[in-house]
């Protein structure tokens, strides 16, 4: 054995240590630990259990625990999460369950009413909506992540966990701050003495057309009487609200008196008002879904619009956010169907969806866009044809609707919302690309025409001299309907005449000379001496703007006519110089309005080359316009006047910008046969 001896130098382990190379290194790995810590520490037997024997004998079972593998940290992670998940899933169905039996959160059985008191602050959360691509449609599936679990607990390279998202800033620039602004000091500054805010209501629940449907009156005046009980517990949406309010109601006292001043006390006023309702939207954080949010902030995009006569493109984006908010709030679902309402949140929920409708189409039509509203997405009723004083917050059973012979303040707003599918359709094949077939054009005319037979005869147009005793609301909603009807023929039916559709030319022809005849009668009233002088604050830019799409669609008749495009029965000389007085007379109105309404003044240039262009190839068939007005010089106008910089397609573009919904067919219209001297 003595050989041996020679070799045990071989096999003798290395001192130096540090001079070995890395890559000889066998790492060993650590063996799984079947003894716990604490009987580890203690030297004492351990029976494996969890916790084990030793560890309860000592009260020490919480720290029972056992070294561990990263395998099998893995595991228990694995483990844990797991068992979050079906406790997550546990939550998630109990409380659905509870929300389809009406069981508030905290458990208590007394219904929330969502559109209370003025001083409530909570989230809308039961009636929050959620459609197919929100995270909580996916709860039948959890079992299905369970099995995808099954696979590694990877973190990323940040070590963070996937789900773990960073946390938002608490306020964003352009919703506001809430710190920016105290509540009491926009009270203190902006807020009236009870009394003349009193005069304030009263003005304007009194204003019939502009009574904005998804105010309750009485309910309201319920909230106004607890918000002076304790003006400081006031929930800042609804005070929002308040002020809005008030701002209509200085608008229409100053419209009825001051005869068009701009700076009158009560336009002053009125945008005091303004101030503090979008002060106050601040404060209450309007972009979040909650209680008032969306009422108050269509109500703020309302007084905005009113305060021009011209499309307000600011009410317009605020309109948008009131439509995602409410689609959020699930109004575009009927309440019959979803949550659990009472009738009279119901109710009102289907008024204000039924505003937010009307307002987006016709918005959306001001500005030549397509609307923000898919009615294909949407289920929810229309609202019934009741007064305030026909249902409260204690109703149990919703009334039926009122006869449709009964001129209620609300029978226009629901056959309004009744004309809005057509007209919607109508505005949708504008905006198209796709060309319509002639069949799919008679079959559009044919819904719009049959829609219009559903108009009860109270809400039909009539002469002003068969309507001596109707009531001022009366006349204005039922030309408000009728013009709903003549500019959806005008839009469908413009650019199929300007190609030579006879029946389209000939349903121009009539509509055109109805929309604009009806607006110049109208006109004539709410001017001095006229039976709605006092009421001349029902003048909207809505009704503004059909009536500069009618004169936009005559000019088009008698250009299109002097072409030889449009030939007898369609068109002739008699039916020519009807649609030329009624274009003189429009001229007059375009000019008067041109100082409150950009888009009037760009339309009268429009009506003045058409009226010269007549008078210098035929002297005799109108009188020679000798005018001053604002842009215009004696005798027929020459663009390069006012605008000698630019070329002549430049400004027909710009005359014309306000109307590419109505005017896409005067693109290639030959100006220089409007005017010679161009």
């Amino acid at each position: 054995m003595s050989h041996f001896s020679s070799f045990t130098s071989r096999f003798r382990a290395r001192k130096n240590i540090t001079q070995e190379s890395p890559a000889t290194k066998v790492a060993k790995r650590p063996r799984e630990s079947h003894v716990c810590n604490q009987c580890r520490r203690s030297k004492l037997r351990c029976d494996r259990a969890q916790p084990c024997s030793s560890c309860i004998k000592r009260n020490d079972a919480d720290t029972c625990s056992y070294r561990q593998t990263p395998d099998s940290k893995v595991a228990g992670s694995q483990a844990t999460i797991e068992g979050r998940l079906a406790h997550l899933e546990t939550l998630i169905t109990d409380l659905m369950r509870s929300r389809e039996l009406g069981i508030p959160e905290n458990g208590d059985m007394d219904p929330v009413e969502t559109s209370g008191s003025p001083f409530q602050d909570d989230e809308v959360h039961a009636n929050s909506y959620v459609g197919f691509t929100h995270w909580s449609a996916v709860l039948d599936d959890i079992h299905e992540l369970k099995a995808v679990l099954g696979g590694s607990a990877e973190r990323t390279r940040t070590g963070r966990s996937p789900l773990e998202v960073p946390l938002a800033p608490s306020g964003e620039l352009i919703f506001g701050y809430q710190e920016s602004y105290s509540l009491e000091e926009i009270i203190t500054v902006y807020l009236p003495s009870k009394v003349d805010t009193d005069r304030l209501l009263s003005v304007y629940f009194q204003g019939e057309t502009f009574i904005v449907p998804f105010i309750h009156a009485y309910h309201f005046q319920r909230q106004y009487r607890e918000f002076w009980a304790d003006t400081q517990a006031v929930n800042p949406l609804w005070l929002s609200m308040l002020f809005s309010i008030c701002c209509l109601a200085a608008l229409i006292r100053e419209k009825s008196t001051s005869n068009d001043n701009p700076h009158g006390e009560f336009i002053t006023q009125s945008m005091a008002f303004h101030t503090a309702a979008g002060k106050c939207l601040v404060v209450g954080e309007y972009h979040r879904p909650q209680t008032f949010a969306v009422e108050s902030l269509a109500i703020y995009a309302q007084s905005k619009s009113l305060k021009t006569l011209d499309p307000c493109r600011e009410a317009g984006a605020i309109l948008g956010m009131v439509i995602r908010l409410a689609y959020e709030m699930g109004y575009h679902r009927d309440p019959d169907s979803v949550g659990s309402l009472t009738v009279f949140e119901g109710e009102m929920r289907r008024r204000f969806w039924a505003a937010c409708k009307q307002v987006d189409v016709m918005t959306a039509f001001q500005l030549g866009l397509p609307s923000n509203i898919c009615l294909e997405n949407c289920d929810t009723k229309s609202p019934r044809n009741l007064l305030d004083s026909d249902f409260d917050t204690d109703t149990q059973v919703l009334p039926p609707s009122r006869s449709e012979n009964e001129a209620t303040k609300l029978l226009w707003f629901v056959i309004k919302d009744r004309q809005l599918v057509s007209f919607s359709k109508v505005c949708q094949d504008a905006l198209s690309f796709k060309e319509n077939s002639e069949s799919e054009i008679l079959q559009l005319d044919e819904e719009v025409r049959q829609m219009h037979t559903t108009v009860p005869d109270i809400l039909r147009t009539r002469p002003f001299s068969e309507s001596i005793a109707d009531e001022s609301f009366l006349v204005m909603t039922r030309i408000y309907i009728e013009f709903i009807y003549l500019k959806s023929l005008c839009i469908l039916h413009r650019k199929y005449m300007a190609r030579g559709n006879a029946y389209s030319a000939k349903t121009c022809v009539e509509v055109g000379t109805q929309l604009v005849g009806q607006f110049i009668d109208m006109y004539k009233e709410i001017s001095p001496g006229g039976r709605l002088h006092a009421e001349r604050w029902m003048l909207t830019s809505f009704t503004m703007n059909d009536y500069l799409l009618g004169i936009m669609v005559l000019c088009l008749v008698v250009h299109t006519y002097r072409k030889g495009v449009l030939q007898p029965p369609v068109m002739d000389s008699s039916k020519e110089r009807e649609i030329l007085q009624l274009l003189e007379q429009s001229f007059d109105i375009c000019m008067e309005k041109s100082s409150v309404c950009k888009d009037a003044k760009r339309v009268s240039h429009v009506v003045h080359l058409i009226l010269n262009s007549n008078t210098a190839s035929n002297p005799s068939a109108l009188p020679h316009f000798d005018n001053t007005g604002p842009g215009l010089g004696k005798g027929p106008i020459s663009l390069e006047d006012e605008h000698s910089n630019k070329g002549i397609d430049t400004m027909a573009f710009d005359f014309l910008d306000p109307f590419s919904l109505v005017g896409n067919g005067f693109e290639n219209l030959d100006w220089f046969s409007f005017d010679p001297q161009l």
